[in-house]
């Protein structure tokens, strides 16, 4: 297992990425190009797992980059946890501190979640929440497995008169996020310019679009950022405002979308969510778990 600064083609990590289990948008090597990161992989044969690196308060560190939720790894061997844990375990010790997310192979097996000594370091792995909706079937079916709740909010939504605009721009989108939900969050700093070049990068490439709901005046009430690749559209980034949340606006734009992403791509995946509030949101549509790993390392040597 070697690490690898920029020195593979193009054409080599498109081969990687072609014979994945899985199709995430940012597992592009242009992906992370956009977001002006300085990137490698831990690659062997048929196996890159990526990360980006820095240098911050004195320590190189591998992180995980805004806009990355699940980030590799790829290749035909990419589904094997022997293959990933080898990876972690060759990056380089220069790395003080490594916190980075991963698609979950197919043969993993809960591991604790408690920090492990092992020599000068200190690692751990935990599961990360995240929720998938299987929309391979008709719009009929996917809808036949929304709940109750979703389906009375839906049906409220549906007679306040709003109206879904398929061309606004990503910064229309920010600009709603910061009026609107900023506050609420605990926004890293970075956290603007990072989403806002992956946004408009998949907008470039063909492997994006953004959805918005308004109300009467032109209010802005929700808007949603849909990333896709191969099998899988991705709920990258959205907005809602107040009144688009009393009025059930984002369960009115989702179930437009799911519309016309059914049949299209086999899976929707809503980027996971710590909130109970947002996981229960996200299931009302039949959307099922399925984590993602977290990996995270101190180390001296």
């Amino acid at each position: 297992m070697k690490w690898v600064e920029g020195t593979w083609t193009s054409e080599a990590w498109a081969e990687l990425v072609k014979h994945s289990p899985w199709d995430f948008p940012y597992d592009r090597e242009g992906y992370a190009d956009a977001l002006g990161q300085n990137w490698a992989a831990m690659m062997d044969t048929g196996f890159a797992l990526p990360l980006a690196y820095r240098k911050k308060w004195g320590m190189w560190t591998g992180y995980l980059p805004f806009g990355m939720q699940q980030w590799g790894p790829i290749g035909p061997k990419s589904a094997s946890t022997a293959s990933l844990c080898a990876a972690v375990e060759a990056i380089p010790g220069r790395l003080t501190k490594v916190d980075i997310a991963m698609h979950r192979p197919e043969d993993w097996q809960p591991l604790s979640s408690q920090w492990k000594r092992k020599g000068l370091r200190l690692e751990r792995w935990t599961e990360q929440p995240n929720y998938v909706l299987d929309i391979g079937a008709s719009y009929e079916q996917v809808y036949a497995g929304y709940s109750k709740q979703t389906i009375r909010n839906l049906k409220a939504s549906q007679q306040s008169g709003m109206t879904v605009f398929e061309h606004d721009t990503p910064d229309v989108l920010l600009h709603a996020f910061k009026a609107n939900q900023a506050e609420r969050y605990a926004v890293p700093a970075g956290f603007e310019p990072a989403i806002r070049a992956a946004m408009y990068h998949l907008l470039h490439q063909g492997r994006g679009a953004l959805w918005s709901v308004y109300g009467e005046g032109n209010r802005f009430l929700a808007g949603a950022f849909i990333a896709f690749a191969g099998n899988r559209a991705v709920l990258l980034f959205s907005a809602i405002s107040d009144e688009g949340r009393q009025r059930q606006a984002m369960t009115y734009l989702l179930n437009e979308v799911l519309t016309y992403a059914c049949g299209r791509w086999t899976c929707f995946d809503f980027e996971g969510s710590k909130s109970p509030g947002l996981a229960r949101f996200y299931a009302g549509f039949g959307a099922k778990l399925e984590p993602f790993l977290r990996y995270q390392r101190w180390a001296i040597r």
